[in-house]
């Protein structure tokens, strides 16, 4: 994949995720202000929750600290991306990125109590699991998928550089291009 397409193919994917993540935040906040909900299902309903932890509602109170790892890994993410050539790496890459900036644009932009100190909306409220948002979706899916295509699926696909100790040829394995000289196979 030629360089300028990769990049024109990872912001791409990144504007996606940022977008529909600041949207549907947007939306968080006009459908459910003053305590309403919206019940989906049974164990699913839309809650609006001002998250100053980590995904899924974990690490209140250490928002900046959070931010600054945020920080930390957009810039690992991006560089890895500019150093990858590999489709799916430069999207899953993207999906990730996208998501973690969306999440620090809150703590940035939502901040009341100086840098980093904002935020993040969440509002997708599983009863049994946690409260969470697009971007933690963007970014824990696009994690997951990363590790099982590494891990399960590329392996498969490529056919691994024989080591150095299985190239070494023995002597006790018969090449089967060679005739069989043995005496009992002459004629």
């Amino acid at each position: 994949m030629s360089s300028n397409r990769r990049l024109i193919l990872a912001a791409s994917i990144i504007v996606f995720t940022i977008v529909t993540d600041l949207l549907t935040k947007e939306w968080a906040l006009s459908a459910l202000d003053g305590g309403r909900r919206i019940e989906i299902l049974p164990t699913l309903e839309f809650d609006l929750l001002y998250n100053n932890g980590f995904s899924f509602g974990t690490g209140q109170g250490r928002g900046r600290l959070i931010g600054l790892g945020v920080i930390a890994m957009v810039i690992y993410l991006a560089v890895q991306l500019l150093r990858t050539d590999i489709l799916h790496r430069v999207v899953l890459f993207a999906v990730i990125l996208g998501g973690a900036l969306g999440n620090l644009l809150d703590r940035i932009f939502r901040a009341d109590d100086g840098l980093l100190s904002g935020s993040v909306i969440d509002f997708i409220d599983v009863s049994w699991f946690a409260v969470f948002n697009v971007a933690d979706i963007y970014v824990v899916g696009g994690a997951i998928a990363f590790g099982v295509w590494e891990t399960l699926i590329n392996p498969q696909l490529t056919d691994p550089e024989p080591s150095e100790a299985e190239s070494v040829e023995d002597p006790s394995v018969e090449d089967p291009s060679v005739e069989d000289q043995s005496p009992e196979y002459q004629e």
